[in-house]
């Protein structure tokens, strides 16, 4: 880090990882009102344009996602002893995970086995999934399994190579990438493009992703989000690049639409391998242009996107079970479908973002839901 910023906190971060995160409310109702396409849960009708909106979400969230969890673990590794750092994601993370498994997961199956069959046959399907489906069990959840992944191997190797926490990029390379910002771009858009066409198909041909394993492990999410994770990182230590990522450039978000265009028009149609490259030069330079326009509109404390950033991992985690039951309880109303799909998508925000209001106020539950430890009510003086 550089020492201007190694006391200034730069806001707009946090409030861009709370904006993705809060992007699955919009994806997974758009998901669930498919014309003709069935999501985990069935509503049974349609809104045209949801599938496109759907995918263009998909394009770029995940991957930008990553590239901020990839920032924050290494700028969190120059500040905290890397084993301490790494227990305090596992209590971060890992407790939500294992509390959602027992809980909002089998209830969300229940509600979207119960929106395609009968009582009967539903509860039959529910117990026949959950005994062999690894999938069944992690839903949305997978990305955490994907976070602790690349956590701990941040860790390791920062405690391996104690460089990896305050080494800089070579000043030279890092002025030199910066000032032919397009050309360094390109180059990362090839780089990572022929990296998830290539060994995520290598991974799909040999078979490796239909194994019951694979289902609970995710490790094609790791391939494919590997890249994504590691450019973040590089951001940390590449203080002139950061910057220049930070400013928002016609070109590149010109470049950014063009390449989302091309990818919708053509990704049904073409090889995998050419969808995925189209695809991630798309989510490139969406991604830059997210970080700019950020930058310029979140980077100061701002009391509302606070509370939303503090509340998005509890809203993310309760958003779907929400979604799943709400669509299921709005199947037999003479409502269209469109006013039913805006209407659930604020009512799951609402209720749980109600949800994160009462957990954030007991103990127990901010552990659980949360994976934070708050500190004991000091008793107010006489």
């Amino acid at each position: 880090m550089t020492p201007q910023n190694d006391h200034q906190r730069e806001h707009f971060w946090d409030g861009l990882r709370a904006f993705l995160m809060l992007l699955g409310i919009p994806y997974h109702v758009a998901l669930s009102y498919q014309p003709g396409q069935d999501f985990i849960v069935h509503s049974g009708e349609g809104v045209a344009g949801f599938p496109e909106f759907a995918e263009v979400i998909h394009l770029f969230r995940m991957p930008a996602f990553f590239v901020i969890a990839g920032y924050f673990a290494l700028l969190l590794l120059a500040r905290r002893e890397p084993t301490a750092w790494l227990k305090g994601r596992y209590i971060r993370l890992g407790v939500p995970f294992l509390t959602c498994l027992v809980t909002l997961i089998p209830l969300m199956n229940l509600a979207c086995e119960l929106s395609n069959l009968p009582w009967p046959e539903a509860l039959r399907s529910w117990r026949e999934n959950s005994l062999t489906s690894g999938g069944y069990w992690v839903r949305h959840l997978w990305f955490i399994v994907i976070l602790l992944y690349f956590s701990t191997a941040s860790a390791l190797l920062a405690r391996r190579f104690p460089w990896v926490r305050h080494g800089l990029v070579p000043p030279r390379w890092d002025a030199a990438c910066a000032r032919r910002f397009l050309l360094t771009l390109t180059v990362l858009g090839v780089l990572v493009g022929a990296w998830e066409a290539l060994a995520v198909e290598a991974f799909y041909k040999a078979g490796l992703a239909t194994m019951l394993p694979q289902q609970i492990l995710r490790l094609d999410e790791v391939i494919m989000f590997a890249p994504w994770f590691l450019l973040g990182c590089l951001l940390v230590r590449a203080p002139m690049m950061r910057e220049r990522m930070q400013r928002f450039s016609w070109p590149v978000a010109l470049a950014g639409l063009g390449a989302t265009t091309l990818w919708l028009m053509v990704h049904k149609d073409v090889m995998p391998m050419t969808e995925r490259f189209i695809g991630t030069m798309a989510a490139l330079a969406i991604t830059q242009a997210l970080i700019a326009v950020a930058s310029t509109l979140l980077n100061r404390p701002m009391p509302a996107v606070r509370r939303l950033t503090d509340a998005s991992f509890v809203i993310y985690l309760f958003h779907l079970p929400l979604i799943a039951v709400l669509v299921w309880l709005a199947q037999p109303l003479p409502v269209p479908a469109l006013l039913k799909a805006l209407g659930i998508t604020a009512m799951s925000f609402g209720l749980s973002y109600g949800v994160w209001s009462a957990t954030a106020r007991v103990r127990s539950m901010a552990l659980l839901f949360d994976g934070i430890v708050l500190k004991p009510r000091q008793p107010q003086p006489a």
